[in-house]
């Protein structure tokens, strides 16, 4: 196995056990990275997101300047921020 693909497969795993730490549920829950800067990093959000997300979600990215929630996890949003 080579060293980037090794890595990758750590990384992924870290991850994994992250989202069992956190309890995460990837049909159900949503989740915000923001940076010390205040700028949305990522966001994650269960596959029917875009359909009708829960008034709290509406609120919370109003609050982060982000009008058209089907832009936000577009291929281009900038690799920095989401908005």
């Amino acid at each position: 196995m080579s060293k980037i693909s090794q890595e990758a497969q750590e990384e992924q795993e870290q991850e994994l056990s992250l989202e069992e730490e956190l309890g995460i549920d990837e049909e159900t829950d949503y989740g915000f990275v923001i940076g010390a800067d205040g700028e949305l990093k990522h966001l994650f959000t269960p596959d029917q997101f875009y359909l009708d997300p829960p008034p709290v979600v509406r609120k919370i990215l109003k609050l982060l300047g982000i009008k058209d929630i089907n832009l936000v996890a577009t291929d281009s949003a900038p690799s920095d921020s989401i908005h």
